[in-house]
């Protein structure tokens, strides 16, 4: 039984609890990622943030000729604010069939692994599993 720590993507691009929206953006624009966890003071799983949660949470005026003062000021709101913090999490250690049941039963493109002290040591989305049945040959 292979474990979820073998598809997982390491190196885990996170953010603190108190950047703004427009810094999580930009973060998740510049590292092509859609999956931001959040971490809080003790450097733990605090919540998670989407590039969709961003964007509903954010005008689409910004960057237009049509943003106005109330758009830009939506960039300074906290992420603390919007992000999801009830996170379906696993151990690298999970099975693969597991994990994937967890993401099925939760509707989430991303489970965030963590270690025992609840820090992020990793991140398996869809896409990975979807490489994983297709490299396996399933």
């Amino acid at each position: 039984m292979t474990a979820i720590g073998k598809l997982m993507t390491q190196n885990v691009v996170c953010a603190d609890m108190d950047i703004t929206l427009g810094m999580a953006m930009e973060i998740c624009s510049e590292k092509r990622i859609r999956h931001l966890p959040i971490l809080d003071e003790y450097k733990q799983l605090a919540g998670m943030v989407t590039d969709r949660d961003l964007r509903y949470h954010l005008s689409p005026r910004i960057g237009t000729l049509a943003e106005n003062k109330s758009d830009r000021e939506s960039l300074e709101h906290p992420i603390h604010l919007i992000m999801k913090r009830t996170v379906v999490v696993a151990s690298a250690d999970t099975p693969i069939s597991e994990a994937a049941q967890l993401m099925l039963a939760n509707k989430v493109g991303c489970l965030p692994i963590v270690n025992l002290g609840r820090h992020v040591v990793g991140l398996v989305t869809t896409t990975d599993l979807l490489r994983y049945l297709a490299e396996s040959g399933l």
